[in-house]
């Protein structure tokens, strides 16, 4: 199937090849955009939205169900490091996520609404960018741009390695980990290395913090419910021999699957920090980034993706749901479609990407095109059950 003068795999390779960082993904919204552009259907197209956000919509001009589809712009600052014919060409810049699958996911729906029209209602292709970074889809809907967008339904799909090729992955309720990013800074003063003694160095208190922060959420958190902490980065002073460190940096990722767990847990680490600074006489500043909301999915909306994925289930064409897994347990990672599920009824689902697959963010991962026209054809799905087609 062809998406304007592009197969959807020749797309995705070349979006693989332009890859941007959040809040950087100019190239790729214009490539979109282009695209986008070339397709008949599209009634409406906004760029620039929340940063470099796009919102093509698809009018059938008669009433009926607004639905939204999101994908993602972005890519990750992780270096290609496997020998592919469509490497990123940005050093040190690689769809590492499949947000390169994705976008070609909503560009061949595009295409299959011009195939077949809508006899109803509203459709919007929404493209995302920073997602990554957690901020991408607030800034989207706080964009005055957007005010007059208020879908009945908001989905998206995230390839998930580690499962099957092309099986749908349903839950519930929380579907992935709220998270967020603490940076403690601790400023004392440095002395000469033969008399520590004479400096307030934040050695210990960074020591101390590594420990403690680890073992904070098995402390607060009840058994049955899921929180974590990692510390992902600490540095102490400069490295001179003769000096005595005078300032320090520590940065951890709190995660849990309730917003109540991760607030609490967000306050616990601070204030473990707050006590470290005083006890040892350091000054104490702090910054919170990349934080994320837990991704609720509302049942309904998860019926209509199984709706369609029952459907095509076992049809052994092109586009197959291979099975469909209901899954026990919410993912650990972060999604920030949290933002739109926060205000609107929908949903998020995986996709089997293969069980033995390169897992998402690894240097070796690379988006498998057999999903394409499965998640296109789960997205046209839902269109259908939803009475607009």
């Amino acid at each position: 199937m062809n998406t304007g003068y592009m197969t959807k795999a020749e797309i995705r390779k070349k979006l693989h090849q332009i890859a941007e960082t959040a809040h950087n993904e100019k190239e790729t919204a214009a490539f979109v955009a282009g695209i986008l552009r070339k397709n008949g259907v599209i009634t409406g197209l906004t760029e620039g939205i929340g940063g470099h956000g796009l919102l093509a919509e698809i009018d059938s001009g008669k009433p009926g169900p607004e639905l939204l589809f999101r994908a993602e712009l972005d890519a990750l600052p992780i270096p290609e490091t496997i020998e592919l014919a469509h490497s990123s060409g940005n050093p040190d810049v690689a769809h590492k996520c499949g947000h390169d699958g994705h976008m070609v996911i909503l560009l061949g729906l595009a295409e299959e609404l011009g195939r077949r029209p809508l006899t109803s209602g509203k459709v919007y292709l929404l493209f995302q960018p920073a997602e990554e970074t957690g901020e991408g889809a607030q800034r989207m809907l706080e964009d005055k741009k957007m005010s007059g967008v208020s879908p009945d339904y908001v989905f998206a799909l995230h390839n998930i390695p580690g499962y099957p090729v092309n099986t749908v992955l349903l839950r519930d309720d929380v579907f992935a980990a709220g998270s967020a990013g603490l940076i403690v800074r601790l400023t004392g003063n440095t002395a000469h290395a033969a008399h520590p003694e004479q400096g307030r160095s934040p050695a210990s208190a960074v020591a101390s913090l590594i420990h403690d922060w680890q073992s904070l959420p098995q402390n607060t958190i009840p058994f049955d419910r899921a929180g974590l902490l990692t510390v992902i980065h600490a540095r102490i002073g400069e490295p001179a021999f003769g000096t005595t460190p005078g300032h320090a940096q520590i940065m951890s990722t709190i995660r849990a699957h309730e917003s109540g767990d991760l607030d609490l847990l967000c306050d616990r680490a601070l204030d473990f920090a707050r006590s470290e600074a005083g006890r040892r006489n350091l000054k104490l500043d702090y910054e919170w980034t990349e934080v994320f909301h837990p991704t609720r999915n509302h049942p309904e909306a998860v019926s209509m993706i199984e709706q369609a994925a029952r459907r095509l289930q076992g049809q052994k064409k092109e586009a197959e749901v291979a099975g469909i897994i209901r899954l026990s347990r919410p993912f650990s990672w972060s999604e920030d479609f949290s933002r739109f599920t926060d205000r609107f009824t929908g949903a998020i689902f995986g996709l089997g990407a293969g069980e033995n697959h390169p897992h998402l963010h690894d240097s070796n991962y690379d988006f498998p095109d057999e999903l394409l026209d499965t998640g296109m054809m789960l997205f046209a799905g839902i269109i259908d059950d939803a009475g607009l087609r």
